[in-house]
């Protein structure tokens, strides 16, 4: 499935016309920097774009991050890459996560998802080198883990934004730049190779608790400076390795004991170890061409392949009422209880194969033309896809066919952090006791999911710029953005039935696919370690195809036309820059899905369009040499989620309104006045009508430049928050719905009945965040002895109010939302040693876990402190000049991912979840040429 035709002629045909008559700098909304020096937009003087890099290692990089939030007349947070290849995290997400206002959250171990001033991930969007690009996962909030840490050179956010930006939502935007050639007046090359070993060992027999990284990257010019190119690129396999709680201790999920008033676990812990190895090859190039100084060209492309493969071993211990376990007391004090004993617990095994495979690619073109000293055009075409496979596969074992095996008592040990262990006697790792087996008697003894995923993305840009002979309006800038998107999910499910050498509904594991046992550590919970790969291909599993499969198509076209005035001016003696600007967003979004209705199911396509106006403006005043007070204010929007967008729905009739009297199961009579309160209709399940969320945003903002890396900001933001979308009923027009339930002479017949009632998600909620930053970098240069030089830190604080409240008027938590993120780190950097301790905090907020079937799930995580060390050396003179060597410790102090809820007696509140990811070194070696 592929873009509209018209839409694709017009991208192709503006994009043929960006080849012939513009010609490109940067693409997009702002330009990419040099990884030291910074040639921002505007810029009247273009001898600002050095040609040399002087300034390297974390003193650089924190010089050319100011520069860029110094130059910038939004308000925006930088990370710039310490040399090409040495942005030293092991995802470009946790690098982010040290700015202020910036914080990560981990899914298996990696940091993923960013969230920029209490928003979720879903609230912001990322671009690449100016352009929005494609996601990896089935919603929008990328996957920061998709791109690698090497190829990016710097990295904007931006907290306000202006009229140009390609994207934004409602929290901000992230922009990761690439180097650009002709920035460089010398060949350079770089290589590096690390390993990397986790300190929680090889939970798994069978995957590998070691890993490597390797990159290079080249970068060069002709000798007039006219073209240059660069190429990198990158291959890693990384390996994680975590033991898993999941205790499960909501209200419907736990009981209390009658006999101490306790609190205790009444349900189905699933509790094992997790291996998995994120394998990524990825490259990223650039071609420059600047023949002259009127007209530039630049093409770029990235790529990326991933694999990210692991398994998941351990049990499900049935403690419920509906189960065979007969719950037999608690010990402890008060609250949740230190302690429960089970009998007669049937425990089922799980051996689930999990991964995914994704590939991505991005080009893009961008090209300008100075057509007079004030006129220049400009034109950019970009194209993002991806192709992305899922694997989910569960297979089952335990001690007998619907708990005919001998079952076990169990003692579960509660510490206050949630990281419980369980006693048990049977072995499990016994193959004379373990079977492969439907433990349940479910009528299944596995099931697999295989989820696929392919995006589309196109963009068009047509710019003009002029520059003005003005003393308050330096130049004003147009343009037109054309974005076609295309988003495809199917969720593709089967039960795994039991092979024809199955007896009395078990298998005895053969011997061959047994590769040992897991190892659990304090859970103590070892089982038996089988390989299931080939149960599917050899006749041991018997594969039928699931009826219920979820499958959605979205498609949206946007047409985005902009216009700025850029400012350039003094108010008296106080220089005055910014801009203010105005986009009209017209939308049109289609949702292709399942239509049921009674025994009937119709595949059906719903079309909605929207537009909105969104105004914004930035002024920054220079009320002294290198300080200034900045302010903005901004109306942004971000689109709702994909799946939410889905046109899977199901129908049904008022019999009090319209009634079936034929006997077909249509109704074909109204017996009744269609009224707000009494429809003929109603429909359940995704809403293709939703529009965007939408802030109306404030910013207040103060920075002092004291040198090149030492600095200070303390910013004061207010978003109004409208359109939240909530579960709330709502009205609609029903008529394309109707017509495809087959309804639609019905429909002619009866007009009124179009009123439907959507019984889902709509647009209805509003609320608010306030909150304060703070930020310090400071070079100690100055106030320790030359002895010490060497020596400096940084700060920051975030504190965010937020309130949001649901159709019933009750408060709900907004995903990702932290009332408190700070960061710091102290770093050391003279005669060739760099050392940087790190750390940065987050307060409790709601994250997203992955439930059973795949799909995400709220769910209120603890407040977590993750601790990283660096150390290394660069020889900077002799034989070894260039060479470098990295040691480095993430995780340091082991902090656990654990969420928490509250229990059945509402005053108690116990972890649920607890994943611990252990600690990870990595050494690199490096070489600069």
């Amino acid at each position: 499935m592929g873009i509209s035709n018209s839409v694709r002629g017009r991208l192709l045909m503006g994009a043929a016309t960006g080849v012939l008559f513009f010609a490109s700098a940067p693409a997009m909304a702002q330009d990419a920097d040099d990884p030291v020096t910074v040639d921002q937009p505007g810029d009247e003087d273009d001898t600002a774009r050095l040609g040399t890099v002087t300034v390297k290692g974390i003193k650089g990089s924190i010089q050319n991050s100011l520069n860029t939030k110094k130059n910038e007349t939004s308000i925006v947070e930088a990370i710039s890459a310490e040399d090409i290849g040495k942005l030293p995290d092991l995802s470009i997400a946790d690098s982010l996560a040290r700015l202020p206002g910036v914080t990560a959250q981990r899914v298996r171990g990696r940091s993923q998802q960013i969230s920029i001033r209490g928003l979720g991930p879903d609230f912001s969007l990322a671009l690449w080198n100016g352009r929005e690009v494609v996601s990896a996962g089935n919603n929008r909030g990328v996957e920061f883990d998709q791109f690698p840490s090497e190829l990016v050179a710097q990295g904007v956010v931006y907290k306000t934004p202006d009229a140009r930006l390609a994207a934004t939502g409602i929290a901000g935007a992230v922009d990761l730049r690439t180097v650009r050639p002709l920035d460089y007046t010398e060949r350079k090359l770089n290589f590096s190779a690390k390993y990397s070993v986790n300190d929680n060992g090889q939970l798994n027999p069978d995957v590998d608790d070691d890993g490597y990284r390797f990159f290079g990257s080249y970068i060069d010019q002709n000798e007039a400076g006219t073209i240059g190119w660069s190429l990198a690129a990158t291959v890693q396999s990384n390996p994680t390795q975590f033991f898993s709680r999941e205790l499960k201790t909501n209200s419907g999920q736990t009981s209390i004991d009658p006999a101490t008033g306790l609190v205790y676990p009444s349900d189905n812990p699933r509790t094992g170890v997790v291996s998995r190895d994120f394998e990524r090859t990825s490259v990223a190039g650039a071609l420059e061409f600047e023949p002259n100084s009127r007209w530039h060209t630049a093409i770029d492309a990235f790529y990326t392949d991933t694999e990210d493969s692991g398994i998941f071993r351990g049990v499900e211990t049935p403690i419920a009422s509906w189960s065979t376990a007969d719950f037999v007391g608690t010990g402890g004090n008060s609250g949740f209880a230190d302690a429960a004993a089970y009998e007669d617990v049937t425990t089922f095994l799980r051996t689930d194969t999990e991964g995914n495979t994704a590939e991505i690619w991005a080009f893009g073109l961008n090209s300008s033309y100075e057509l007079t000293d004030r006129l220049t055009l400009i034109g950019d075409y970009s194209r993002s896809t991806l192709e992305r496979n899922d694997i989910d596969y569960e297979s089952y074992a335990g001690t007998g066919f619907a708990g005919a095996g001998p079952t076990d008592t169990l003692i579960f040990g509660f510490p206050n952090d949630g990281a419980y262990n369980i006693i048990h006697g049977l072995d499990y790792t016994d193959p004379g006791t373990v079977l492969l087996t439907d433990p349940g008697g479910w009528g299944q003894v596995g099931f697999i999911k295989q989820p696929k995923i392919d995006d589309e993305l196109d963009q068009l840009r047509l710019e003009a710029e002029y520059d003005l002979d003005n003393s308050f309006i330096s130049g004003l800038t147009g343009g037109v953005l054309l974005t076609s998107r295309e988003k495809n999910f199917d969720s593709n499910e089967s039960f795994l039935r039991a092979g024809d050498t199955w007896v009395n509904g078990s298998l005895t594991i053969p011997g061959n696919k047994i590769v040992g046992k897991t190892d659990t550590g304090d859970i103590g919970f070892d089982i038996i370690a089988y390989d299931p790969s080939s149960f599917l291909r050899d006749g041991t599993y018997n594969v039928e195809k699931a009826t219920f499969d979820t499958e959605w198509r979205v498609e949206e076209e946007i047409t985005t036309i902009y216009a700025m005035a850029n400012i350039n001016s003094a108010l008296g003696d106080v220089p005055v820059r910014g801009n203010v600007g105005l986009q009209y967003v017209d939308t049109t979004q289609k949702s292709n899905g399942t239509l049921n209705f009674g025994a009937n199911q119709f595949l059906q396509t719903v079309e909605y369009s929207y537009e909105n106006w969104l105004p914004s403006l930035n002024l920054s005043f220079e009320v002294k040499p290198d300080t200034f007070i900045r302010a903005a204010a901004a109306q942004t929007v971000t689109r709702p989620r994909l799946d939410q967008m889905a046109a899977n729905q199901q129908l049904s009739t008022n019999p009090q309104v319209c009634i079936d009297t034929d006997s077909d199961q249509l109704p074909d009579t109204v017996i009744a006045p269609v009224t707000p309160a009494n429809t003929c209709f109603a429909l359940g399940g995704g809403n293709p009508f939703l529009e965007p969320y939408k802030s109306t945003s404030f910013d207040l903002a103060f920075e002092k430049y004291f040198d090149a890396t030492t600095a200070i900001s303390i910013a004061l933001f207010h978003k109004e928050l409208e359109d939240w979308v909530v579960d709330n009923p709502s009205l609609i027009d029903g008529t394309q719905i109707i017509r495809s339930g087959g309804l639609g002479d019905f429909l002619d017949a009866n007009p009124d009945v179009a009123l439907t009632r959507l019984n889902g998600v709509d647009n209805f909620s509003d609320g608010s965040i306030t909150g304060i930053e703070a930020t310090l970098r400071m070079n100690l240069d100055n106030y320790l002895p030359e002895d010490l030089a060497g020596f400096g830190f940084n700060a920051s604080y975030t504190y965010a109010d937020a309130s949001i409240d649901d159709a019933s008027g009750s408060a709900i938590d907004i995903p990702g939302y932290s009332d408190t993120v700070w960061s710091g780190d102290v770093y050391y950097e003279n005669h060739g040693f760099r050392a940087r301790v790190s750390a940065r905090h987050r307060s409790g907020f709601l994250s997203e876990v992955p439930l059973f079937d795949g799909s995400l799930t709220g769910a209120q995580a603890q407040d977590e402190t993750i601790v990283d060390l660096q150390v290394g050396y660069e020889w900077e003179h002799g034989a070894l000049e260039g060479f470098g060597v990295n040691f480095e410790i993430f995780n340091l102090t082991d902090e656990p991912f654990v969420t928490e809820n509250q229990t059945v007696d509402s005053s108690v509140t116990f972890p649920s979840r607890h994943e611990l990811y252990g600690t990870t070194y990595n050494i690199t070696v490096s070489k600069s040429f």
